[in-house]
């Protein structure tokens, strides 16, 4: 009796997953006048989230962004570090931030790709 109650329980249904959310349409900007490593920045993210296809995906021309990641500078800040100063636009609401790392601007990249669609959601839901 107790192995047709554990077979019964195994076979059945699970509850339902919660829902994914669809990929979020998103642009990685620079001012046209930026320098090289703004660039090369903004380069690395766009590929950090075109990994990440099932939470982003890059805007087609012609359709609404949902998010906008500006990549405003990248400077030099204390003991040899670097600082990227940017801005996450989502709608009418812009967040400024500023990002300092040391090494390869890649890695920060692909941590700030991870994290971005928790971000988004987060500044989604204060909009509210």
């Amino acid at each position: 009796m107790l192995a047709s109650l554990a077979l019964a329980f195994l076979a059945a249904p699970s509850p339902a997953a919660p829902v994914k959310a669809a990929p979020m349409t998103v642009r990685v900007e620079t001012a046209a006048t930026a320098d090289a490593a703004a660039q090369a920045w903004a380069s690395d993210l766009r590929t950090a989230l075109a990994a990440r296809k099932d939470e982003f995906r890059p805007v087609k021309p012609g359709e609404a962004v949902e998010l906008v990641v500006r990549i405003d500078s990248v400077t030099k800040g204390q003991a040899g570090a670097s600082v990227m100063n940017g801005a996450l636009v989502l709608g009418k609401t812009t967040k400024p931030f500023n990002l300092s790392y040391s090494g390869a601007a890649m890695p920060q990249a692909e941590r700030l790709a991870r994290n971005l669609r928790r971000l988004a959601d987060q500044m989604k839901a204060a909009a509210k």
